[in-house]
């Protein structure tokens, strides 16, 4: 009996962290299509992906340290889809109402609904004191976030940036125009008056050129370029 138990109980013990092992992978591959589909901007399969990889940790969730780090990830990811489909007010609700679920020490979080929350309280066309007003606000959530984690290097450019805003727009600047944000960014436009005939090129050589000893404005300095492959 002795000799079947201490076989047994090894054996135990390794089914099982096989079994967790599966489980790990197979949730990391799920997580992994949910931020292939975010980066090609497929919102509603990283959306589905995320909502199924959060089920799956919930049962870990009783155990305070056990995969926190994992849980905080996707919950970010989870909230960062709503942000990127403009769901700001709900992000906001979800998070501020007395039975929120909890994103102390999830700093990613907090910067997300922080932003989400300046977003909510933009208006389209808004007035001069409405800006202010909104950018009152979100200067106030970043100063906030900044007091408790005043290493935060994203938070801190995010309230200089409207810091900064609002005093261009106190002292008579135009209130910019509502434009929501998306994940490769807005389109850029050529600056005004601009004149390509006007813009000059520098483009390097791979040979060396002594600047003194041509008059080709695309000659830099500096010794050749080593050609690789």
């Amino acid at each position: 009996m002795k000799t079947a138990l201490r076989y047994f109980v090894p054996a135990l013990l390794l089914a099982a962290a096989a079994f967790a092992l599966l489980a790990a992978s197979r949730l990391e591959r799920r997580i992994a299509a949910a931020d292939r589909a975010l980066a090609t901007l497929d919102l509603d399969g990283a959306a589905a992906g995320y909502d199924r990889a959060a089920g799956s940790l919930a049962a870990t969730a009783r155990v305070p340290w056990l995969l926190r780090g994992l849980r905080d990830a996707v919950a970010v990811k989870q909230a960062a889809v709503r942000y990127w489909r403009g769901d700001y007010a709900p992000i906001v609700t979800h998070y501020a109402s007395p039975d929120s679920p909890s994103i102390a020490g999830n700093l990613d979080l907090q910067l997300l609904v922080a932003n989400a929350r300046y977003r909510a309280a933009q208006r389209p066309e808004a007035s001069r004191d409405m800006a202010l007003g909104a950018l009152d606000q979100a200067i106030g959530v970043y100063r906030r976030l900044l007091e408790a984690n005043d290493g935060h290097l994203d938070a801190a450019f995010n309230y200089e940036v409207m810091v900064r805003l609002r005093n261009r727009i106190a002292a008579g600047g135009p209130v910019p125009d509502v434009r929501i944000p998306s994940i490769p960014g807005n389109e850029g436009a050529d600056p005004e008056e601009a004149d390509m005939e006007d813009i000059q090129i520098y483009v390097p050589r791979d040979r060396l050129v002594e600047p003194e000893e041509t008059d080709d404005p695309t000659i830099g300095e500096g010794a050749s370029i080593r050609r690789r492959g």
